[in-house]
């Protein structure tokens, strides 16, 4: 990969996308034809695997490129044709890593059902997380209830400590009440103020799976750290949450 890229000119010291395009029946061999030209449109390299079409392309976000290659190449097949996308890397060592990641991610969105449509590891939520080969697991608590554990950090609230309970007792506020020895009335004010960091949709199925998960890897984290989070009733804050 590195002579071959030396060779047309492709910096790898640059950042990279490794993109799988995976299309179906007959349109296989028009895509792969419409590749190479794309391909080199983009300072980029093309190759066939297991009659997918592999990308490496200039780019920072996965995702977007992932996208651009789908919407470029699902109007001309006519086919459904299914884009995962892994990076960025730079160097030649990181690209094999970064094409299992891909296929992974295109496993994965066949098994969602999401067949001829594009993603990056990075939109697969939790499942993104096993996907990936850095299992980032901070930047996953980060971007699911972030928001929620830096007011409790900055304000001495318990608001991760609610949603522990709200969860445990099945969605039930007064339920979660009796176990943080606190009035139902406090715990519907402290999933307000979640309503307001995480937003309104936090408790449907899908966001709910993820703050659920979340919560499990900061308190596992913490503990193994030797920081493991107050439990409930150990904190009070001037707000009184």
């Amino acid at each position: 990969m590195d002579r071959r890229a030396r060779k047309l000119g492709v910096a790898l010291e640059e950042s990279y996308v490794v993109v799988v395009a995976s299309p179906v029946g007959d349109a296989r061999r028009k895509a792969m034809i419409w590749a190479s030209s794309y391909a080199h449109r983009n300072d980029g390299l093309k190759s066939e695997q297991a009659g997918r079409v592999v990308f490496l392309l200039p780019g920072t976000d996965a995702a977007e490129v992932a996208r651009e290659v789908h919407n470029d190449l699902s109007p001309l097949l006519r086919h459904l044709v299914t884009v995962s996308a892994a990076g960025p890397v730079s160097g030649a060592g990181p690209i094999h890593r970064s094409y299992l990641e891909a296929l992974r991610c295109l496993e994965v969105m066949g098994a969602l059902g999401l067949s001829g449509r594009s993603a990056a590891a990075s939109e697969l939520g939790f499942l993104g997380l096993l996907v990936s080969d850095d299992h980032d697991v901070d930047g996953f608590i980060e971007s699911v209830i972030g928001p929620v554990a830096r007011y409790d950090d900055q304000r001495l609230t318990q608001l991760t400590d609610t949603l522990e309970a709200f969860f445990h007792a099945s969605g039930s506020p007064t339920h979660a009440a009796k176990a943080l020895h606190v009035h139902p009335n406090t715990v519907a004010r402290r999933l307000e103020r979640v309503s307001e960091l995480l937003g309104e949709d936090w408790h449907r199925p899908d966001r709910a799976l993820e703050v659920q998960l979340a919560l499990k890897l900061r308190r596992m984290r913490s503990a193994l750290m030797g920081r493991e989070p107050l439990a409930g009733g150990h904190r009070t804050g001037a707000d009184g949450e």
